[in-house]
């Protein structure tokens, strides 16, 4: 047990266990579920602002030491790790191999459990696919301490797998993610980034989604100020593939929309734009749409005073609300997510902003599936307790 307040919406945690390997994580659910205690899934806590506020919970689970990776085969380009490792760990053991690791979500210290645990995702997920694509089989360990898995190294390996796909987004409320096999991507022959600067929204829409549908695209970013008078939009298209396709995208963006080429690392400098941390009065959205409704989805958040990161290969809108009232700023994404039929999630912001409220959204028809998987998995409610959908 470790020492040290870490905070999470405002509440304060003094104590924390953290398990060295899968069977201390199994003991350590077994007495926590016989004694009753709640606890708050941890690894290096790049996803806490994640989630609606704590409830009853008492103790931090820091998985962080469940890391490394112990199989990669260059061959069949799988590799195993635990939860506890950072993709730039990740990223660094692939090396120069011919694969790579098709994660691309924000955070500098980010871990695979925080990624699948969160379905987190960056700008490249677009040509990567999400987590649930790349998750190949996992091991989680349930709150009663019992450990298990499901999928393994390759597709074909079923038993269990759809289980994959449920624990992947469930926010660490029905288990608690141990390790992983994950499906690596071959590396393209060619990479290249352009941009393209101009004023209007519907311009900027407009060329980020053909750009989007480039068979080389495999990540478009719209960055967009909120201001009436500027509406000013920055473009930029990461292409990857075979050296001739690239090439000829490239002219033809060129051609069309007069795209240059972008300085090196503008895509990894969008991600952090889009996982960037909200000031003290800041909130941070994320709205899905459909693609035939960004514009909508676009100009409603941007009257509401946001500034903008659209990935119209998502069909995902980022606002940032810098000193907005909470309450109308809840009221302008959750209609923003009306307008394109999609789903609005508060991903960060105050203590005080989120107090009360459920970042989700109002619970629709699928929250009773939730309740009941909730009391399937987890029914004493030891898992991160509160901060899923519904506030299960």
């Amino acid at each position: 047990m470790e020492h040290g307040p870490v905070f999470v919406d405002g509440i304060g945690f003094d104590a924390s266990l953290r398990p060295a390997d899968g069977d201390a994580l199994g003991r350590t659910l077994r007495a926590l579920s016989a004694a009753d205690v709640s606890v708050i899934i941890t690894g290096n806590g790049t996803r806490l602002s994640l989630g609606n506020t704590p409830r009853n919970a008492a103790l931090l689970l820091d998985v962080s030491s469940l890391a490394g990776i112990d199989d990669f085969d260059p061959g069949e380009g799988v590799c195993h790790a635990g939860a506890g490792t950072t993709l730039a760990a990740l990223r660094d053991e692939l090396g120069d191999a011919h694969w790579e690791l098709p994660f691309d979500a924000p955070g500098e210290r980010t871990t695979l459990g925080g990624v699948v645990a969160a379905a987190a995702a960056g700008p490249r997920a677009q040509g990567f696919g999400v987590a649930r694509d790349v998750v190949l089989g996992l091991e989680v360990t349930r709150a009663s301490g019992a450990r298990t898995h499901c999928g393994g190294r390759v597709v074909k390996n079923v038993t269990g797998y759809d289980l994959g796909k449920l624990y992947t987004g469930s926010l660490g409320s029905l288990g608690v993610i141990e390790a992983a096999w994950l499906r690596l991507r071959p590396r393209p022959e060619s990479l290249r980034s352009l941009e393209l600067q101009g004023t209007g929204v519907a311009k900027g829409l407009e060329a980020a989604l053909g750009a989007a549908r480039r068979p080389a695209s495999r990540a478009t970013v719209l960055q967009m100020q909120a201001s009436r008078s500027g509406e000013t939009f920055h473009l930029l298209v990461e292409l990857a593939g075979d050296a001739s396709v690239v090439d000829r995208e490239s002219e033809r963006l060129g051609e069309e929309l007069g795209a240059v080429d972008a300085p090196d690392g503008a895509i990894d400098a969008a991600r952090g734009v889009q996982g960037a941390r909200p000031g003290e009065m800041g909130l941070r959205f994320r709205v899905s749409s459909l693609p035939s409704r960004l514009q909508s989805v676009a100009v409603r958040l941007r009257d509401a005073g946001a500034e903008l990161q659209v990935q119209p290969g998502r069909s995902v809108v980022y606002a940032f609300f810098d000193g907005a009232d909470p309450a109308q700023a809840f009221a302008a994404s959750a209609e923003a997510a009306r307008l394109g039929e999609g789903a609005a999630l508060l991903e960060d912001a105050s203590a005080a902003a989120k107090r009360d409220r459920d970042v989700f959204g109002a619970p629709g028809p699928e929250s009773g599936i939730f309740r009941v998987l909730k009391q399937r998995f987890d029914p004493q409610g030891i898992l991160n307790p509160g901060r899923f959908a519904g506030r299960l």
